[in-house]
Formats: C-alpha cells, sequence, structure tokens
C-alpha cells in the first residue's frame, strides 16, 4: 500500500500476513483501515541490509519486500516482530437515507493530487444493489468509477471524442479505496483532483444511489 510510505521515525514500513495475504504499508493508520474487522496473524517492522533511500519507498522498499515473499521467504527475515500498529478510528464512511447515500471523507492526498476516500469497495458494492448513483465531490459529479485510471478511455471511439488527459475520473484503487484523480494530469497545466475540486484532508465526498 503506498500511502504515504516515505519513511521517519514516525512512519515505519511494515509487513504482515492477514487472512492468508501480504501487505505492505508504512505503518501511518491507513492500513488499519484494510484490516479493521481482521487481526493481522504476523506484523513485522521492515528492517533489510543495505535499503536505497530514495524518493519512491514503493520501488525501493516494498518491490524488495513483496519478491522475497512471492518466492516463498519468511516474515522473520526481512524485519523483527512488531505487536502495535497505528488505527485511524475517527474515519468512518455513514450510511444514511435507509442505505440511499454513503458519507464519506477525504483520508489522504498523495504526492500527485490524487484524493483518497475512506470509502471501501464492498462498502458500496454492499448498498448499490445495482442502483445508478451519483458521487458528489464539491461542485463536481461523477457517475461511473473505473478500475484503472486508463479505463475512462473509450477505445471504440475516435480519438476525437474520447476522454483523456487532463479528465476527473473515480476509481478503486490498488488498496480498494474510492479515489479521485486526473488522468495523465499535468500540475503545471490542468492541475491535480485536489486542486481542481478543492478537496483538503478532512473534507467530505457523498454517494447517493438513484
Amino acid at each position: 500500500v503506498g500511502v504515504d510510505s516515505e519513511p521517519t521515525p514516525e512512519n515505519k514500513h511494515v509487513a504482515m500476513l492477514v487472512d492468508g495475504h501480504y501487505f505492505i504499508s508504512a505503518d501511518n493508520g491507513v492500513i488499519s483501515l484494510i484490516i479493521s474487522e481482521i487481526k493481522p496473524e504476523k506484523v513485522v517492522e521492515i528492517n533489510i541490509p543495505n535499503p536505497v533511500h530514495g524518493s519512491f519507498p514503493v520501488l525501493d522498499v516494498f518491490v524488495q519486500v513483496a519478491c522475497h515473499l512471492a518466492r516463498g521467504g519468511s516474515l522473520d527475515v526481512i524485519g523483527k516482530p512488531s505487536a502495535i500498529l497505528k488505527e485511524l478510528v475517527e474515519f468512518k464512511p455513514r450510511v444514511l437515507n435507509e442505505g440511499k447515500t454513503i458519507v464519506g471523507s477525504v483520508i489522504y492526498i498523495d504526492n500527485f493530487g490524487n484524493v483518497i476516500t475512506n470509502i471501501e469497495k464492498h462498502l458500496f458494492e454492499a448498498y448499490r444493489n445495482g442502483r445508478n448513483f451519483e458521487l458528489s465531490a464539491r461542485n463536481k459529479i461523477l457517475t461511473e468509477i473505473y478500475h484503472t485510471y486508463s479505463d475512462i478511455i473509450n477505445f471504440d471511439l475516435d480519438k476525437s471524442q474520447r476522454k483523456g488527459p487532463g479528465d476527473l475520473l473515480a476509481l478503486f484503487n490498488s488498496a480498494g479505496f474510492i479515489e479521485l484523480a486526473i488522468y495523465k494530469s499535468d500540475s503545471q497545466t490542468v492541475g491535480s483532483a485536489a486542486t481542481l475540486l478543492g478537496l483538503e484532508y478532512r473534507d467530505t465526498i457523498t454517494i447517493n444511489f438513484i
């Protein structure tokens, strides 16, 4: 999970085994939202020899750990046991209006200005029940949620009619949360989702099923 992953004394890297799956993340509380209902079987604080201290820990550290685990390696080799994980307990989406509305919050804005919310895919699907919806973020309304950034492009259309760079989209990110982004955004021209929408940490995102 590459959200807020730059290492600091208060933002250590951890790896864990949860329900038969491995997760690699910074211990910043975000992982507590993913595993809130399942207790990890094992957690270690990552401590690999000769680490590369770069600006992109997902590549510098997380990929090394993921490759080790994919080869059948043990968590004990890449870190020391850690019993306590930070928790973000205040950010829980609210389901209102007899299941017709989900009110969520912005929990993180990354370095690219992408807006990560606390609304998870499984919660969205549980209340959608096949209905159409409107996702409201400030003055913008979105009616589709994609699974990748490039899903916004309809390759059956002529290039002149397609959505593309600079267009706003919502998608389920790799951690399963709804994220708002600008496809191939350029902060010098079109800006980011955060600047376009004027969203900040803890601002409200609303989904209405119709």
